[in-house]
């Protein structure tokens, strides 16, 4: 990205956050067949909720590793 301009990553951060935040309000993923999205939708397991909880939190506070 270089130093100067973090406006691209920051609005790319907050569309991941919102995308990851509908598909925990949502309760559902986009599965995955052979490596491959599909369009079908199926059940978040709390694993993944854990996962997108962390992601999200990673968003929130992009210096805390």
């Amino acid at each position: 990205m270089g130093k100067g301009n973090t406006q691209p990553m920051r609005s790319r951060r907050e569309a991941a956050k919102q995308r990851l935040e509908a598909q925990l309000v949502r309760g559902t993923k986009p599965e995955k067949v052979n490596g491959k999205t599909t369009s079908v939708m199926v059940s978040l397991l709390d694993i993944d909720k854990n996962r997108i909880g962390r992601e999200i939190e990673a968003i929130n506070n992009p210096k805390k590793r």
